[in-house]
């Protein structure tokens, strides 16, 4: 590809991302004009995207960058609710929405959530019983159901997967026997989640490699592996710590 192919590719990159952000900042202004509720529900996809004449695609990463803020909720088999009508947003110096961690912030989020998730998975380990184990197996089998289906193509299943995915890593330090503990995890679960979604636009599903991964984890804890999981729970948070940031360079080329 010649410079003059990459430059205008490059633009376009930059005018989707920051495409997003516009909407973003409209349905949040409908939000108010609406004067909505928490727990009022947003438009369909569909609508919102035939009122401001986007596609559906860039509405959906709209209604991610608005989950972020904590504007709205994305519930599966609901749609978007109303969290804060009143959620701020930012905007960087190019336009885009802004989470506030980027960088070496989305490896210190990844660094510490590997530091609790191995930490909770080897106390589970070592104290969880019957129930625990049946717990993580019921909640790999729901996780590998949907992940089959997206890998086969269906991408409708996202908001499936993403809750899926959490109730798995949730249920593997759910025997740790700390609220504080499991606490902790969440919000770094989270935060990494949200910083990998708005700054690298990821959705986090990687096909067949996340899904030999799970099976990994999985496979060690029920073996009472305590070392073996924590190195598969490491190997998989840094695999998708990793593939984010592989879109890091062309992001900081289009900001400058």
């Amino acid at each position: 590809m010649n410079q003059s192919k990459q430059y205008q590719s490059l633009v376009q990159r930059t005018e989707v991302k920051r495409l997003y952000a516009v909407v973003a900042r409209q349905i949040a202004a409908f939000v108010a004009e609406q004067d909505m509720k928490p727990g009022d529900r947003l438009p369909s996809e569909h609508k919102l995207a035939q009122q401001f004449n986007v596609s559906r695609a860039t509405v959906r990463e709209a209604i991610v960058a608005l989950e972020v803020f904590g504007l709205v909720d994305v519930r599966v088999n609901c749609g978007a609710v109303i969290l804060d009508p009143h959620a701020s947003m930012t905007l960087d110096h190019s336009g885009m929405l802004s989470a506030g961690v980027a960088g070496e912030g989305l490896e210190e989020v990844a660094r510490f959530r590997i530091l609790l998730e191995t930490d909770g998975a080897r106390k589970s380990i070592a104290n969880g019983g019957v129930d625990w184990e049946s717990a993580l197996v019921a909640a790999h089998h729901r996780l590998a159901h949907i992940e089959f289906r997206m890998k086969s193509g269906s991408v409708t299943n996202y908001e499936l997967w993403r809750q899926c995915d959490w109730e798995f890593h949730e249920a593997l330090v759910s025997g740790c026997g700390s609220k504080l503990h499991t606490k902790l995890h969440k919000a770094a679960f989270d935060q990494f989640r949200k910083v990998v979604a708005l700054e690298y636009r990821a959705v986090g599903f990687r096909g067949l490699r996340i899904i030999e991964e799970h099976k990994a984890i999985l496979d060690a804890a029920l073996a009472r592996d305590g070392d073996g999981c924590a190195t598969a729970l490491e190997r998989h948070i840094t695999a998708f710590f990793r593939a984010a940031n592989r879109a890091a360079p062309a992001k900081q080329v289009a900001a400058s």
